[in-house]
């Protein structure tokens, strides 16, 4: 009796439980790696406060140098600034101005993405007697005037 060779063959490719074995460890990973990659933008992004403030700072001085007094309001700046950051992410405001000194706050706009940064939802820089402060408030608006103060990376 002959029997004909049994011819291996060999199928490639994946079952259906290797395939949801590996969508349930992508799954996990994206789980666990989004929210911090969303933390990571959004400290990034509040260089752009940053950077609202300190030319808001300068055009204070240039303003300071012409005037006996601070200017109380953006719009009276040198240059008439825009009344937001660079990247349009927040809303500069002058809070106090007087002859001695300042408050200036960069608050995220509520349409933008870092409106969502709920622990460093404003920034703001004070002038005080020659002496600058930095500090931060969260969305409930409780402030952190520390040293170490994360929404201010220096």
């Amino acid at each position: 009796m002959h029997h004909k060779p049994r011819v291996s063959t060999s199928h490639r490719g994946f079952t259906l439980i290797e395939l949801m074995i590996v969508l349930a460890v992508s799954s996990i990973l994206a789980f666990i790696a989004f929210p911090a990659y969303q933390d990571s933008v959004r400290k990034a992004r509040r260089a752009d406060a940053a950077a609202g403030l300190m030319r808001l700072q300068q055009l204070q001085e240039r303003h300071r140098g012409q005037q006996p007094a601070y200017a109380s309001a953006v719009a009276s700046m040198p240059g008439s600034p825009p009344a937001v950051s660079p990247d349009g992410l927040y809303a500069l405001t002058v809070e106090q101005a007087g002859p001695s000194g300042y408050k200036m706050l960069a608050t995220a706009q509520a349409s933008s993405s870092q409106y969502g940064d709920v622990n460093c939802r404003s920034l703001r820089v004070t002038m005080a007697n020659g002496t600058l402060t930095y500090s931060s408030l969260n969305a409930t608006g409780v402030e952190d005037t520390t040293n170490a103060n994360r929404c201010w990376a220096r």
